[in-house]
């Protein structure tokens, strides 16, 4: 596409105000110019005509076939045996018919709508299919005709009549004033009257003269000739038709012509460009490389619009703006660089860019830009008028320009300068930063600086007495001039921050714009109120803001529905309005100027603009309309092309993942388009403006359902709604028939459950009896068991009634105990009887052992009972295991004399979990020294085999009376050991406990007097 983007606005032409618009344009740029390759329509580099139907749509003639654009989506509709398309034309009933190589049809909307090509041939006589291609169709009001070379096929009543050349071929075919006119070589013009070709009057004139144009003139055939330039035909005479492209025409061969919006003529040669001419012949514009196209056989020309011409070539196709009042120069036209500022000084327009100082030239058909700056200038920033001088601020200083010398002014380095009003002083934004001002006195000029302030300044404008600034960083300044004892000063007198902003003279007031809001200062210097940015009643962020004269802005702004750049914007009581007007898409301005005849200057990053306000603009189009074109669901879809209305479609329930796709019929710049759709049965409301030209829809349920859309364009204009009728099918289990099915089922299924009920209540009468007797002896089963169960429950009670009252009694001996101790303890420290002390702090210690002893027991059968003791069972070595244990015990026996043994088989392993069977070997080996005499022995042996491990602890102690050997694992007060140890009543409870959960058994068996062996057998896993 063209670096900048094309005027986004209609254009209505008045032919009699406009029809010398190029001749008076001097000055005047390039055209905007929207160029579109093969790689953007993805088809064939050659293009030979273009067309556009009612809605409109573009048909291209392509290489590849019939190429469609909406103004969004590109599309291609191949012809039989995908061969070339040489010409398209559309009848007066929206028929549009193809010509291609070896074939020719028409073009039809299927049963989904999609746009399929259909075949004449099988109307023609098979011994007529050696025609070649067919080169150019022409329609009139009864019939159409298709040129070859060799014959002309004439389709009237759907049928097909042939034409043979009465000398040598045919060349040409067009249709002037609903009549269809070739050119027969040898013979001459010839028109189609009824089944005749005629000759026409004075056509004989150009029998060995190539035609490749005809085109009304007032009441005159003008027919162009591709060696040999125009000619006029009118009651058999021939006259030459003189124009200033003469030599042009026959250098670089006429291939094609139209008519354009105004009542011109523009004309395609081969080999260089477009010209167009007036009626007179004036030559108005040559359209060329230099202009933008691209520079290769220019095929067609024509213009369906007042502001687009179209031209095909053999690598794309061009859409030109040639009636726009914006125009642009880039390099081509000699502006090179970064754009800083422009203006008129003495006639001439004079343009500034970071490197030179650039004055254009004017042109027979435009001007052109050429370097004007003598001295080494660089990074000049700014121009202004001042006493009949133009003056320059640079990086090199203050310079002044008499129209044929410069002169330095001052040195200082400078971005920015502003002329007074009365033209007297320069205010000037100095060095990198800071403001200051330049001064007459005399024939030199003095200069003062604002003291204090060290931001560089963006833009300075006079309001009265004062001086008002914006810098860069945001500060909105307001200074005075002052004077003290013949000393000239500035003083900053308010200051304001007020971000990104721009400064616009207003009258007597000045306008500051900023990002979110904008202000006035008036001639007191107070800053009014923020007021919020609505442009035509719709919030706005402006981006960028460039005065284009007193109240109108150009201005880049962002609203709620999309980015708006460079848009003209006019202020009228306080409002903001958007005209419509705008240009470059993503055209930095940085300086504007208004000059003469209203005409409008800008330059920026992307060159210079000039806008011609003499030229009329409207701000609506007629007819404009929004189309749905695609809707897709599935692998399936429906395509709504060329007007052609589509049955509402019933959707499958499990398809209902669906696509829309929507375009409008105004092609001028479709990227600042916005859409608006709703779907009724499912929307309330119609969603918000958007950029986007698809919408997509999930999981729509079962029902009906109506797609409305609609488009609005830059000026706000509203088109009409395009709306499509579709339905959502119920899924077959939710049909009518699976309704009747599901209730007769239901009534079948009652009667059968009735009959079914009626003969399990005899049977159940049966049964009652036999149930009631049953559930008499189930209640005596459920009394014994609640019985049973109340006898657990007492035993529980029992036992906890137990175990608080061993609790209570035996760790309150031992606090006693320990409570005595330190008393005594403290009387003899009293009375410094140390070795008291020590045996007390021995019995001491003794106690607090047999405590904790006995809370380790009551933690553990506690955790026990509540459930969250965790088995974890391994692989133990029985001999490691138990040395393990003896070696901490060991001097416990040793304290009551007692040798602890240990025996057995190396290589003993026992499954079991290491934590609970420590408690058990250590309870066991624990009572054994309790009840142990002194000086007695205990036995700890173990053996294995393949079915079991056996572990043995006994002792010669003093053994356990028959009475008590049957409730040794019952819940039960402790006893005395030999030596009078207090024992815990837990130890043999956990034991018994622990033994269950690693899945052994223990035996006891004792003698009175005589000792006691426990037996703990575990199976081996």
């Amino acid at each position: 596409m063209s670096l900048m983007k094309s005027a986004v606005l209609c254009l209505a032409i008045l032919p009699t105000f406009l029809c010398n618009t190029w001749a008076q344009s001097s000055e005047k740029g390039l055209p905007f110019i929207d160029y579109y390759a093969p790689s953007d329509y993805r088809a064939g580099s050659f293009n030979f005509n273009v067309i556009r139907d009612s809605l409109g749509i573009y048909y291209f003639s392509n290489d590849d076939g019939v190429l469609v654009y909406n103004g969004v989506d590109w599309s291609l509709v191949k012809v039989t045996k995908e061969k070339s398309v040489y010409w398209l034309q559309q009848d007066d009933n929206g028929n549009i018919y193809v010509g291609s190589d070896g074939e020719f049809g028409y073009l039809n909307a299927s049963a989904s709508g999609k746009l399929t090509y259909v075949s004449l041939m099988d109307r023609v006589d098979p011994k007529f299919h050696d025609f070649g291609a067919v080169w150019e169709i022409a329609c009139s009001s009864k019939e159409v005709v298709f040129r070859s070379k060799k014959y002309i096929f004439r389709l009237k009543n759907n049928e097909i009549k042939v034409f043979h050349p009465a000398d040598q071929e045919f060349d040409v075919a067009f249709t002037v004033r609903d009549t269809i006119y070739t050119r027969n070589a040898g013979i001459g013009l010839m028109y189609l009257d009824g089944d005749e070709l005629k000759l026409k009057e004075g056509g004989e004139f150009f029998a060995d003269m190539k035609v490749n144009i005809f085109l009304p003139y007032e009441d005159k055939l003008l027919v162009g000739s591709r060696f040999d330039g125009l000619f006029l035909l009118t009651d058999g005479e021939v006259e030459v038709f003189e124009t200033e492209a003469d030599d042009f025409f026959k250098e670089y061969k006429i291939y094609h012509g139209c008519i354009t919006h105004d009542g011109n003529y523009a004309f395609a040669a081969y080999t260089k460009g477009v010209a167009i001419i007036d009626k007179n012949g004036k030559l108005l514009e040559m359209l060329d490389e230099k202009s933008g196209l691209i520079d290769f056989q220019y095929l067609f020309v024509d213009m369906f619009d007042a502001n687009n011409l179209w031209i095909a070539n053999g690598v794309g196709t061009s859409k030109v703006k040639t009636l726009s009042p914006l125009s642009y120069f880039d390099h081509r036209r000699g502006l090179k660089d970064v754009g800083t500022d422009i203006i008129r000084y003495k006639g001439n327009i004079y343009a500034t860019t970071l490197r030179a100082l650039f004055k254009l030239e004017q042109g027979e058909f435009g001007g052109h830009f050429i370097p004007f700056n003598p001295e080494d200038f660089f990074e000049i920033l700014s121009l202004d008028l001042m006493k009949d001088r133009m003056i320059i601020a640079c990086q090199r200083g203050l310079i002044a320009f008499d129209n044929k010398n410069f002169e330095f002014l001052d040195d200082q380095r400078l971005h920015y300068a502003k002329v007074s009003k009365d033209e007297t002083k320069v205010y000037v934004g100095s060095g990198e930063v800071g403001m200051g001002m330049y001064y007459q006195n005399g024939n030199s000029f003095e200069y003062i600086n604002l003291e204090g302030f060290t931001e560089p300044i963006k833009k300075i404008e006079e309001l009265g007495d004062l001086i008002v600034f914006v810098s860069k960083y945001g500060t909105l300044g307001i200074v005075s001039h002052r004077f003290a004892k013949d000393t000239q000063y500035l003083k900053l007198e308010e200051e304001y921050q007020v971000g990104n902003a721009a400064i616009v003279p207003c009258g007597n007031k000045v306008l500051v714009v900023a990002r979110d809001a904008w202000y006035y200062i008036d001639q007191t210097g107070k800053l009014s109120d923020p007021r919020p940015l609505a442009l035509s009643n719709k919030p706005a962020k402006i981006l960028q803001v460039v005065s284009a004269s007193e109240e109108k802005l150009w201005v880049s702004y962002q609203d709620e529905e999309r980015i708006n750049y460079n848009e003209l914007v006019v202020m009228n009581e306080g409002q903001m309005t958007a005209t419509g007007l705008a240009f470059g898409s993503h055209f930095h301005v940085t300086s504007s100027f208004a000059d003469q005849d209203s005409v409008l200057w800008f330059i920026g990053d992307g060159g210079a603009v000039r806008y011609d306000q003499k030229i009329p603009t409207v701000a609506e189009v007629t007819d404009f309309r929004c189309y749905i074109s695609e809707m897709s669901w599935g692998k399936d879809s429906l395509i709504f092309e060329n007007g052609f209305d589509v049955d509402p479609v019933v959707l499958p329930y499990d398809q209902t993942d669906i696509r829309f796709k929507f375009f409008t019929n105004e092609v001028n710049a479709s990227e600042e388009k916005v859409f608006q759709y709703r779907l009724v049965g499912r929307d309330n409301e119609w969603s918000k403006w958007s950029h986007e030209t698809k919408k997509d829809y999930t999981g729509l349920a079962a029902g009906e359902y109506i797609f409305h859309v609609r488009s609005k364009n830059t000026v706000n204009q509203v088109s009409k709604v395009d709306a499509y009728h579709f339905f959502v099918s119920r899924p077959w289990y939710r049909s009518r028939y699976a309704i009747i099915a599901y209730v007769a089922g239901i009534l079948i299924l009652i009667y059968v459950l009735f009959r079914i009920r009626t003969a399990s209540l005899e049977q159940s009468k049966l049964k009652l009896e036999h149930l009631v007797s049953k559930r008499t002896a189930e209640v005596e089963v459920q009394k014994k068991d609640l019985e049973t169960q109340r006898l657990i429950l007492q035993n529980a009670n029992d036992t906890k009634t137990q175990l608080f009252s061993i609790i209570g009694h035996d760790l309150r001996s031992p606090l006693n105990s320990l409570q005595g101790l330190t008393d005594l303890i403290h009387h003899y420290q009293t009375e410094q009887q140390t070795e008291m002390v020590d045996e007390l702090v021995e019995h001491m210690s003794d106690s607090v052992k047999r405590l904790r002893h006995l809370l380790d027991n009551l933690l553990t059968w506690a955790l026990n009972q509540s459930g969250n003791f965790k088995v974890n069972p391994e692989l133990i070595k029985i001999d490691f295991f138990l040395k393990e244990i003896i070696s901490v015990l060991r001097e416990s026996a040793k304290s009551k004399k007692i040798e602890l043994n240990l025996s057995g088989s190396s290589g003993c392993l026992i499954h079991a979990d290491k934590n609970s069977l420590s408690t058990v070997i250590r309870n066991l080996i624990n009572n054994a020294i309790k009840f142990s005499n002194e000086g007695s022995k205990i036995e700890v042996g173990y053996t294995c085999d393949h079915q079991k491990t056996t572990i043995t602890i006994s002792d010669n102690g003093v053994g356990i009376s028959p009475d008590k050997l049957e409730e040794i694992f019952e819940l039960t007060h402790s006893t005395y050991g030999t030596n009078n140890e207090k024992g815990t009543g837990l130890g043999l409870v956990l034991v018994s406990e622990f033994v269950a959960l690693n899945d052994g058994t223990i035996d006891v068996s004792s003698e009175v007097g005589e000792g006691t062996t426990f037996t703990l057998t575990f199976p081996n896993k």
